[in-house]
């Protein structure tokens, strides 16, 4: 497929938005809620916040994997069983606005939910959803996509794309799906100019200037595992609280649990988000917790984002998004952390060579 891409004024991109409401999208896009930037579906396109820069709170992926819902329903009558499973979704959904990183966190949650057998209701709502990413003019202070291979013009997860310039904004085309979002063109749309990807790449080279983090190394994920019993994560771990706000707005987490709930008619069997560094996530029913200690599990979280991969050119699970960074209340950083794990094994490994 040729790449289609045009030039949009801003009345033209939210006219655009106007009509996939009103062709029966559920459109999700960044709103102001309380001073605080948040993804809610929009009832009018006036309430978008359609800015060059800056992050909502939460990352999009609650909108493919809910924070809570009900995996099945059953009802009993007598000695029959009644099993209700959710509704697949009603309405083609339309994630717009979604920062190059958070696009990324999505296809890390399709190799969960989508590789071997797949999860029926994240593939339901996936198969219905068309992502809109939206390049950024500026970074913020915890970013660090560049630091994990990322971009802050990056593709990856798109099926169109948003690129602020000067003159408004260029929209590309950039899989089969988004594609098929369109149905007739605006005759009013121009065309954008093959030369425009200089602007593009003028672009990304000005905001990766202002991301100050030196890559994280692919190789690094090997020396992490080798040094996976080094006391270093005895001290690293020592600040943080347990809190795990970083797994709730990290894109890409996906731990889960579930519970049963029922009384002697009927029941219901919910998911919900959790996080590997809560004291019971692995807590067995027998008592034992095979990572019982606050340093296993700070070591478990950070070992998840950058190592445990089968190959090791895969990227890494950490999109670079930063919000762990901003929102931790006791100040640390993921990739001060993994910087200073390293540091620390290589430099018993160099002094056992000595």
């Amino acid at each position: 497929m040729d790449r289609t891409q045009w030039l949009l004024t801003e009345s033209q991109l939210r006219e655009w938005v106007r009509s996939l409401l009103d062709a029966g999208n559920s459109v999700v896009a960044p709103v102001e809620e309380d001073g605080v930037l948040l993804f809610r579906p929009l009832t009018s396109e006036e309430r978008a916040i359609l800015a060059p820069s800056g992050k909502t709170r939460w990352s999009p992926k609650e909108f493919l994997f809910p924070r809570s819902e009900p995996l099945y329903r059953y009802t009993l009558d007598g000695g029959e069983v009644e099993i209700e499973n959710p509704p697949a979704p009603q309405r083609p959904q339309v994630l717009f606005g979604v920062r190059s990183c958070d696009a990324g966190g999505l296809l890390r949650l399709d190799e969960i939910f989508l590789s071997g057998t797949k999860d029926p209701l994240y593939a339901a709502r996936r198969e219905s959803t068309t992502v809109v990413s939206m390049a950024c003019a500026a970074a913020d202070p915890e970013c660090f996509c560049t630091a994990v291979g990322g971009s802050p013009v990056g593709e990856e997860g798109s099926d169109l794309q948003l690129v602020p310039l000067e003159e408004g904004w260029l929209l590309r085309v950039l899989t089969e799906k988004g594609e098929a979002l369109f149905g007739d063109v605006d005759e009013r749309w121009q065309d954008a100019p093959a030369a425009i990807a200089k602007e593009v790449e003028k672009l990304e080279r000005r905001v990766a200037g202002q991301i100050e983090r030196s890559p994280v190394k692919q190789e690094w994920s090997k020396t992490l595992e080798d040094g996976f019993e080094h006391e270093a994560w005895d001290r690293l771990a020592q600040h943080c609280l347990g809190c795990s706000v970083c797994a709730y707005v990290c894109p890409s987490c996906s731990c889960f649990d579930m519970n049963h709930e029922a009384n002697a008619w009927c029941g219901e069997q919910c998911r919900s988000w959790d996080a590997c560094t809560f004291a019971i996530f692995t807590h067995h029913a027998s008592g034992h917790n095979p990572r019982s200690t606050h340093q296993e599990r700070y070591r478990q979280r950070v070992l998840h984002k950058f190592a445990f991969k089968a190959e090791d050119d895969e990227p890494f699970r950490c999109v670079g998004c930063g919000r762990c960074v901003a929102l931790c209340p006791a100040g640390l950083d993921i990739v001060d952390t993994v910087t200073a794990a390293v540091a620390a094994i290589r430099e018993e490994g160099a002094d056992a060579a000595r």
